[in-house]
């Protein structure tokens, strides 16, 4: 692939790709999986890290997109249930991916086009928290409690540690998301 045809979006898709089939991120992997060199991809990203910033932009736009029309014509307590269900979801079915976003460290990468993609996801929440008539503080109790619970499932799902018989794993997330929203 020469630079000419080479893009940002063929690179996160090449990122991600290489993500999924457990492969070091490099821009030598990558030049390798998109059929060029690696100073090519210089010419978009500064280093490995900016790549996975990419990524991340694209789960988080992507799951918003998925967000907003599994959410459409829904409200209270039914929409959160359905937020949290979609984006443990969304984030099991890209785990491998999700691993990576949650290794970027929080507060040292100043990106806006990062931070903007990830409080839309929050903002599609809080516009669903509204109805509950919650005082700020409430309100953001709640919100860090459910991205705890969301959080928590993907990572112990992910990492097969909720395999039980007795419950399945959908099952017991339903029932901590009812106790929590009975709560309210």
């Amino acid at each position: 692939m020469t630079s000419r045809t080479l893009s940002k979006e063929k690179i996160v898709a090449a990122a991600v790709e290489l993500i999924k089939d457990q492969d070091n991120l490099t821009f030598t992997n990558l030049s390798r999986k998109l059929g060029t060199r690696s100073q090519a991809i210089y010419n978009y990203y500064s280093d490995v890290m900016a790549v996975k910033v990419a990524v991340a932009i694209d789960f988080y736009n992507n799951l918003a997109i998925r967000l907003q029309a599994d959410l459409l014509g829904l409200s209270g307590k039914q929409a959160i249930m359905v937020f949290c269900n979609v984006s443990v979801q969304y984030a099991l079915d890209k785990y491998l991916v999700a691993q990576q976003i949650l290794s970027i460290p929080s507060g040292k990468i100043h990106d806006e086009e990062l931070d903007n993609s990830a409080l839309n996801v929050h903002g599609i929440m809080l516009k669903l928290l509204m109805p509950l008539n919650l005082d700020d503080k409430e309100q953001l109790v709640l919100a860090r409690m459910l991205r705890n619970l969301i959080l928590g499932e993907v990572v112990h799902v992910g990492n097969g540690r909720f395999d039980n018989k007795l419950i399945t794993a959908r099952d017991s997330f339903n029932q901590m998301l009812k106790m929590t929203l009975e709560s309210y």
